[in-house]
């Protein structure tokens, strides 16, 4: 066997030892994610729907964050668009905000509906909140939202991430309540790079 063939498949063993690499059952429930995320919103309410309004102005507020605490800001982006706006819906009929839609995709496994050779993305995150106070459904409620972000360290660590590049905001009301959720990633690695020395990892 060849010293490459050898690199490839320690590499492998490496990725998939730390459950990097989708299974065979992770992998089909990434491809059907896409078709439920349509059917998802879809069925909407007649009393609620997508805000992209809100959807940019939080794309913003991120940005700008991140940029006046001294990290880069963030490119809005379509790619993951749908996806986080599906959460979203899918928070909104479950009752309450999480990183799983109610048929069991996990975040990886959405993240690969929307994104080829996930393995090439080495930062990947998302954040999920939800603003029900009474009041108008506006930019000051979406910055309510965002605040609890803020003042969760957890959410604002995964906010700061070093390495993110790129953010897709989904936003459904619905009343006067407000389901939202942030989606970040970094440029994917070239991809004949070593994902082990290129720093490669789901954050």
């Amino acid at each position: 066997m060849s010293k490459i063939k050898t690199l490839s498949r320690l590499v492998a063993l490496l990725l998939a030892g730390a459950g990097l690499l989708l299974t065979g059952a992770e992998a089909r429930a990434a491809s059907n994610y896409a078709q439920y995320a349509r059917a998802v919103l879809a069925s909407l309410p007649e009393n609620s729907g997508a805000r992209p309004d809100l959807e940019a102005y939080l794309d913003r507020l991120a940005s700008s964050y991140r940029k006046s605490n001294g990290r880069k800001g963030l490119i809005a982006s379509d790619m993951m668009h749908e996806a986080a706006r599906a959460q979203a819906a899918d928070m909104m009929f479950a009752g309450g905000s999480g990183h799983t839609s109610r048929q069991g995709h996990s975040f990886d496994q959405r993240f690969a509906a929307y994104a080829e050779a996930t393995l090439l993305y080495r930062a990947r995150g998302e954040n999920a909140a939800s603003e029900r106070q009474k009041g108008p459904v506006d930019e000051a409620k979406a910055k309510a939202l965002f605040q609890l972000w803020l003042e969760s360290g957890g959410h604002r660590r995964n906010l700061m991430k070093r390495d993110y590049e790129f953010v897709s905001t989904g936003v459904i009301q619905r009343g006067d309540e407000l389901w939202a959720v942030q989606i970040f990633w970094s440029k994917p690695i070239p991809p004949n790079s070593n994902p082990l020395v290129s720093g490669f990892g789901i954050q």
